[in-house]
This record gives C-alpha cells, sequence and structure tokens, in this order.
C-alpha cells in the first residue's frame, strides 16, 4: 500500500589521480570537445569531487579511521544545461553538470554527486546533491522528497519517539526503467530505494516512478524497512 499517493512533475590523506573520459557509448556525452573533456574529467574537477566524497564520509560517519589511498571512479557525466566554454577562458562560462562517482577508501564503496554550475569570470559553483544512483530527475527528486521525507518522519518516529529528523542519505535504483517490450509494467517505468537518517535510525522506502507519456511523471512511496 503507498504510503502517499502518487503525484506527477515534469520530467523536465591523499589527493586522488585524474579520472579517465569514458569510452564511446558512456553516460557522458562523447561528441563533447576533446578540451571540455579534458576540462571535466581534470585535476580541478576530481579535486572537487574529492573533497566532496570527504564531506560526505564525514557526514555519515564512515571510514573516519582510514588511513588508506583514496580512490575516485568516475560513474557518469549528466550534461544538465548546456556548457559554453569558450577558448578563451579557462572555465566554462554557462551550463551546469553533473558527476556521479564512486568515492572508494580501505573497501568502502559509497556513490555520490556533484552539480557545476558555470559562472561567467570565475570557477563553477559546487553544489552538493544527493548520494546514490538515483534516475529521478532533479526536478523530480525535489518534488518526490517532499512526501518521501514526510513518510520517512512517520516511520522514524515509531522507532524515536518525538523524532522529527529525516535526512535522504543515500538512493539505490533497484529496478532500471522498463522497455516497451516488457508488458508486466509501463514503458519507462523503474523503481528506487531511498534511505532516511533520524534519531539515529535508519528507515527504507521503496520509491515507484512511473511516466504518463505526456512529459510528466508520477510517483508513488511505499513502505519498507
Amino acid at each position: 500500500m503507498a504510503l502517499l499517493a502518487a503525484r506527477s512533475v515534469s520530467t523536465a590523506a591523499q589527493t586522488p589521480a585524474p579520472a579517465q573520459p569514458p569510452a564511446a557509448g558512456a553516460t557522458a556525452d562523447a561528441r563533447q570537445p576533446s578540451r571540455l573533456s579534458a576540462y571535466l574529467y581534470g585535476k580541478e574537477q576530481i579535486g572537487e569531487l574529492y573533497a566532496a566524497g570527504r564531506q560526505w564520509d564525514k557526514k555519515l560517519g564512515l571510514q573516519q579511521d582510514c588511513k588508506g589511498p583514496y580512490n575516485i571512479q568516475p560513474a557518469g557525466l549528466f550534461l544538465l544545461k548546456a556548457i559554453d566554454f569558450p577558448e578563451s577562458k579557462p572555465h566554462p562560462v554557462a551550463g551546469a553538470w553533473q558527476h556521479r562517482f564512486v568515492f572508494e577508501r580501505c573497501g568502502k564503496r559509497m556513490t555520490y554527486n556533484t552539480v557545476f554550475v558555470a559562472r561567467p569570470g570565475d570557477k563553477p559553483e559546487v553544489r552538493s546533491h544527493v548520494p546514490g544512483d538515483t534516475n529521478a530527475s532533479a526536478l523530480l527528486l525535489a518534488d518526490t522528497l517532499k512526501g518521501a521525507t514526510t513518510a520517512a518522519q512517520l516511520k522514524l518516529a515509531k522507532r524515536a519517539k518525538n523524532c522529527k529528523a529525516a535526512e535522504l542519505i543515500d538512493t539505490s535504483l533497484t529496478h532500471p526503467p522498463r522497455t516497451a517490450n516488457e508488458a508486466d509494467k509501463p514503458a519507462g517505468h523503474w523503481e528506487e530505494t531511498w534511505t532516511f537518517r533520524g534519531c539515529g535510525h535508519d528507515v527504507h522506502l521503496t520509491i515507484v516512478f512511473t511516466p504518463d507519456g505526456k512529459g510528466g511523471t508520477h510517483y508513488a512511496i511505499k513502505g519498507g524497512n
């Protein structure tokens, strides 16, 4: 049974080594000019991912005693807004993109995301993003998060009396979007597990997403553990 009714929204330490650009067919746009590709996977960008990974690990209390090397593995590059990178500029002057990467140290692997927004005459602004491999767009994520946080708070309140905290600490794509020939579910339908933390406890919610074929996506929040 869904905890909340479905809605519809528009879909619209050690310094790490530089990551290698993805092969053709990977998530990143292989058609991007080599200069831009080199920038997006250069030391400066990877350094920002390193910092973001350290911040998330600290926030989640992971591997705080680890003294070994850190490893960053690119897992996806998502173009959020067209990038303008003039030859005469050291940084893009317009555009936005999202790096998804695996942050590994002392045997622990976590998937994190960082968004970069270009600024004329300055380095890109770095914005934190939710961990994990969610398939939801930024708009869909923000809309779903409102209802999911409320549902998580209700579950956490049963484990810790008067608990009102609920922070999204991980997202996991459990069933990727269905293809048109899968008869059991509508085309594009996918499912995720979102993990929330509050008052010393973690709870999991199953989120079901179904495109409506009109440019929007319905979501339903179901119970978990």
